[in-house]
Formats: structure tokens, sequence, C-alpha cells
């Protein structure tokens, strides 16, 4: 397998919002190696693509990802249960134990 699913495209650190999301992101990419982000593609104008999907390795789907819109809290973070915040610091810590690297500097890798 390979590739970006029928879902979304890939969300790469060059791909910006403009919000607080973006502080999120990069700080979980620093913590996590091998994180993967997917961002969900709509197919209307009116559909909500604030939606992420982030996985390590061959996981793609361990913590799903919302924002409002251009990245703006308060953030969803589904991963085993639902956590509504608009700190960025627990939005990192939320997302990075969903991600299995339980705190943010362990750098626990995922086969």
């Amino acid at each position: 397998m390979g590739g970006a699913s029928s879902r979304g495209r890939s969300w790469g650190p060059g791909d910006l919002t403009g919000g607080p999301v973006d502080q999120v992101f990069a700080q979980v990419r620093q913590a996590v190696p091998g994180l993967a982000i997917e961002r969900l593609a709509v197919t209307r104008a009116s559909d909500d693509d604030n939606v992420y999907f982030l996985g390590v390795g061959s996981v793609p789907d361990l913590v799903q990802f919302d924002t409002g819109p251009g990245g703006q809290p308060p953030f969803l973070v589904e991963a085993g249960h639902r956590v509504v915040t608009s700190e960025v610091a627990e939005a990192v810590a939320t997302v990075s134990a969903g991600l299995g690297s339980g705190d943010a500097g362990s750098g626990n890798d995922l086969p």
C-alpha cells in the first residue's frame, strides 16, 4: 500500500493553515518521529475540511484532529477518548499520547 487515500491528502510541514494548529503539528512532528498527517479532502466547498488524521509508520489513523476554520481552536482530539481544548500545549500532549509517544519527548518509534 502507499500514497494518499481517497479520504484526503498528505499534509506536510510546508502546508499551513495560518492558525494555531500549525504550532500543534510542528511540535508533534518534533516529538514523534515518522509522523504522517492527512487532511480530509471534501467534494463541496460547504463541507468541513478541517479534519486531520495522524499516524505513525504503518498505522495511519491513530488520532483524528478537528479544528475550527483556518486552523483555529477549539481543537477536538480523538485518540481512544475525546479531548476538546483551545490550548496548543494540551493538544500537543494529547496527540503525542494518542500516537503512542507517552510524553512528547520520549521518541518512541512504532513499527
